[in-house]
């Protein structure tokens, strides 16, 4: 299946179009955010609690996004998910010191949870309007629209916010979540779409730990979350090491970290386009081990580079061409998470997946900043570099399989809710 295809279905390009709106906003939010707490406070301490902020909620509410997924109908899920989104928004109009922070930290939290929701709600929903040969180009096409939302809500939030200030950003994010809520609340049901879970609420604490239990039981889903964990370690560690990078290796400052950091989307754009000239030719473990293994090799390059030269030029070029693997192996590895989970729990498990992902994602931020700028600085970015080629290796032994009877089992156990979870 091509793009065109893909797009063609006119479920998959509602999806995908609520999915672009939903992420602009989301960028916008992700730039603006910071910078209004800067402005705000003039501390980059407090700022950086932001992030903090942006993460560990996602982690705690993971497991209770899958239920709901796997419970409730997923569009109207996702539609209410993005009116709340805008809705929250509302008190931070009315935030004008640092006096009411606080404020600011519960809305940052909440919007936090939501997107823990609604990130992989698409994706069940993706698996459900696709057969499992056509997931990958699927994936591959959403992960261009993602970044396209990040190429320009990211943009976009800090011109807003540079015009009309903090209110601007929030009623074109507002407007933005509104126009998603609309794209996926106007879909009809139609009598081929999925039933949701039908558990009764006895079950609901038992559900929490359905998503974990069925990745550790799961041979492919277990080995799929060591590679991830080690791509995520060397994600997070990137966010902090590449700001230490360019201001200690190349002498740059905020102008040249933003320009690295933004201009990866241009990459991952153009390594989304040439993806789907490939995708239905390559098996996913294939396409996770060598993006990973591409992500590594230029990693190291980058950081070693500036023995030979410190041209800015150079390495926006490198930092277009890094932004292409990373789209690749995550179009990768959630088709593999896709069509290894009972169909009955795949909710739970997706929302493991993406939980588990950014709580690690977490550990390598905090590893990252307590390297320094030193030898430390010289020795974690080779260990970056280094974690990509561990996570490429062991992508290699991710071979793909059929469901298997007793992943078949649990998926019949998770729909009537007969056993307790590690039965």
């Amino acid at each position: 299946m091509t793009t065109r295809a893909v797009l063609g279905r006119p479920d998959l390009l509602r999806l995908a179009a609520g999915g672009l709106i939903s992420e602009v906003g989301d960028w916008m939010l992700l730039v603006a955010f910071p910078l209004f707490v800067l402005e705000l406070t003039g501390s980059p301490l407090v700022t950086s609690t932001v992030f903090v902020l942006q993460m560990v909620p996602s982690v705690v509410a993971g497991p209770l996004a899958g239920v709901l997924i796997d419970r409730v109908d997923r569009w109207r899920l996702m539609a209410v998910v993005a009116l709340l989104q805008a809705a929250i928004l509302s008190p931070l109009l009315a935030v004008t010191s640092a006096d009411e922070l606080g404020v600011v930290y519960l809305v940052v939290a909440a919007q936090s949870v939501l997107g823990t929701i609604i990130e992989p709600c698409r994706a069940t929903t993706a698996a459900a309007l696709a057969p499992a040969e056509d997931l990958m180009a699927v994936n591959q096409t959403l992960g261009v629209a993602s970044n396209l939302a990040r190429l320009v809500g990211g943009p976009l939030g800090g011109l807003a916010l540079g015009l009309g200030g903090i209110g601007t950003v929030l009623v074109a994010a507002g407007a933005a979540f509104v126009l998603s809520a609309v794209l996926f609340g106007t879909r009809r049901r139609v009598g081929s779409d999925p039933t949701p879970g039908t558990n009764h609420g006895d079950h609901a604490l038992r559900e929490l730990f359905d998503g974990l239990r069925l990745v550790v039981q799961a041979p492919v889903l277990r080995r799929l979350m060591g590679v991830a964990g080690c791509m995520a370690l060397a994600q997070g560690g990137f966010v902090i090491l590449f700001v230490l990078f360019v201001i200690r290796d190349l002498n740059g400052a905020e102008s040249e970290v933003g320009i690295l950091r933004g201009i990866q989307a241009v990459g991952a754009l153009a390594g989304g386009l040439l993806l789907a000239l490939v995708v239905r030719r390559v098996r996913a473990h294939h396409l996770v081990a060598g993006s990973l293994a591409m992500f590594g090799v230029l990693s190291l390059a980058v950081w070693n580079l500036p023995h030979v030269t410190t041209s800015f030029g150079v390495y926006v070029a490198l930092f277009i061409v890094v932004g292409a693997p990373g789209l690749a192996a995550m179009t990768g590895l959630l088709t593999i998470v896709q069509t290894h989970a009972p169909e009955a729990a795949r909710g739970r498990v997706v929302s493991t997946f993406f939980a588990a992902l950014t709580g690690v994602q977490a550990v390598g931020m905090l590893a990252g900043g307590l390297v320094g700028t030193g030898m430390g600085l010289t020795v974690a970015l080779q260990v970056q570099g280094v974690l990509y080629l561990v996570a490429g290796a062991l992508a290699l032994r991710l071979r793909p399989t059929v469901l298997s009877d007793s992943a078949r089992a649990d998926s019949a156990v998770v729909r009537d809710g007969s056993a307790a979870p590690g039965s």
